[in-house]
């Protein structure tokens, strides 16, 4: 008796096609490679080109000015960082203003946010950004403020100081990124560039000009400017509670809001 046994039926052609051509799972963009391209986004531009040549250009003058306008004794470190320091520390805010306000007024944020959907992480990324590339430009003034001291005392007849590198250099970064993250949760609260700077250079300005008036010493608990000076400083003064209340409503809060408020804003 012979017996037939059946064959098991061959796969479809298109099946075996299809498992030829199957693409590899997608993987998600990793945090560093999204701060890596908000950097690019923040230089790429020449609005962003002229406000870091600005910054530079502002830092260089003071420090010129310095050094033709030098007080009796040492030309120290501090007066050249000071000097160059105070531009750069008011005009760097508007770097994390841009970048976080850049995807709305410049309408790529449907781009962005389709290439990335978590929006957290991309708004995260564009803080660290912006305090890496305020980072760099800070560099750039400390590197100039040695370059005009040691320029000071080889042109003048003063002697020349570096007394607390350390610590001044500290506080001037401190600072700065406290600042930085300061502008850039205005810009994502906000997410329209022009009134987000008018906004975070008009309300903290009002404060201290009119908390006192109204408030006496209590307005030091919500002056920012007071508490990024004692901080630059590395001296608080007995004042360790208005400092981080001041800190806490100016910055961490307006960071927590925008990030929330980011996540939920209509993209069009």
């Amino acid at each position: 008796m012979t017996t037939l046994t059946e064959a098991a039926p061959a796969a479809p052609a298109k099946h075996k096609a299809a498992a030829g051509t199957a693409l590899p799972p997608a993987r998600g963009q990793s945090f560093l490679k999204l701060v890596t391209i908000e950097l690019r986004k923040s230089v790429n531009t020449r609005s962003g080109r002229f406000l870091i040549a600005g910054i530079l250009l502002i830092a260089l003058a003071a420090m010129t000015w310095q050094i033709t306008h030098l007080p009796e004794g040492a030309a120290g470190f501090d007066g050249f960082l000071g000097a160059g320091s105070t531009g750069a520390m008011l005009i760097l805010p508007v770097i994390g203003v841009m970048a976080m306000t850049s995807e709305w007024t410049q309408r790529t944020a449907l781009t962005t946010f389709t290439l990335s959907p978590r929006r957290v992480r991309v708004q995260l990324a564009k803080f660290a950004s912006a305090i890496v590339l305020s980072a760099v430009v800070m560099t750039a003034v400390v590197i100039l403020a040695f370059g005009a001291t040691a320029l000071a005392g080889a042109v003048t007849d003063h002697s020349t100081s570096y007394a607390g590198v350390g610590g001044q250099l500290a506080g001037s970064y401190l600072t700065m990124a406290l600042n930085v993250v300061m502008g850039a949760a205005f810009g994502a609260v906000i997410a329209q560039t022009a009134v987000a700077i008018l906004v975070f250079f008009i309300a903290p300005t009002a404060w201290a000009l009119a908390g006192p008036a109204l408030f006496k010493d209590n307005a030091n608990w919500l002056d920012v400017f007071s508490a990024f000076g004692r901080i630059a400083e590395r001296d608080l003064h007995g004042m360790l509670p208005e400092t981080l209340t001041a800190i806490g409503v100016w910055v961490v809060l307006p960071t927590i809001v925008g990030l929330w408020l980011s996540s939920r804003r209509e993209v069009k």
